[in-house]
């Protein structure tokens, strides 16, 4: 790679972008590879008397630009994330059956005589809640980082999440109205079995569909 019959302030944007690519670890080889894809482009732009730092900016930056940093890392991750609205739904509502269902079970075996949540209840609550998160990540979550002029407006998103919440403690207080024919209380036993079945299903739609989760932090 000659870089002679580069100007004094190209051989020192030369100079300064390599020193920010040793430092960022990239490798003699990987360092060599980045330059050599530069330099014609540079000495294209040098005839027409425009700068390296003009064309590519800070060397600093531009350096920098080819190690994505942890939180750019994130946000790649998350754009790659299943973001299909049932899946999520799902997600959530598994989380949430299996954190209630475990929660009574442990309240049962500390205390026989506790009365706790009949399993349609849980289901209602965890499924409702499930919605209501995802009606969250929607209306809220997904536009954090965007233009103003690009989220939805506000009296929207209130509506939206206001009507969400009344459905989900609707939802939870017909489901608890029920009949304990309808709505049974469960052994500690049982409901630890399918406490632990809803986290096993969860783990595995997430490996299986990589969903995005409604309550993952999203790219600022």
């Amino acid at each position: 790679m000659d870089l002679q019959n580069l100007t004094k302030k190209n051989q020192e944007f030369i100079h300064i972008a390599t020193h920010q690519l040793i430092q960022d670890g990239k490798s003699d080889a990987e360092i060599k590879i980045i330059l050599e894809e530069a330099l014609p482009n540079i000495l294209e732009a040098q005839k027409k008397g425009i700068p390296a730092r003009t064309l590519l900016g800070a060397p600093t930056v531009w350096a920098a630009s080819f190690t994505p940093k942890e939180g750019e890392a994130d946000d790649t991750t998350n754009a790659s994330k299943n973001t299909n609205l049932w899946l999520m739904w799902l997600d959530t509502s598994l989380l949430f059956f299996g954190v209630v269902t475990l929660l009574n079970a442990v309240l049962i075996f500390f205390n026989s005589k506790t009365v706790t949540t009949g399993i349609t209840s849980i289901f209602a609550l965890s499924f409702a809640g499930g919605g209501a998160m995802y009606a969250t990540y929607h209306m809220v979550y997904r536009h954090m980082g965007k233009d103003k002029s690009e989220r939805p407006r506000w009296y929207k998103v209130f509506g939206v999440l206001l009507l969400a919440m009344l459905s989900w403690i609707l939802i939870y207080v017909a489901a608890s109205l029920l009949p304990a024919t309808l709505n049974p209380q469960l052994p500690a036993l049982v409901l630890l079995i399918i406490g632990a079945a809803a986290f096993g299903l969860r783990y595995y739609l997430q490996k299986r569909y990589n969903i995005l989760s409604t309550m993952a932090p999203q790219p600022r």
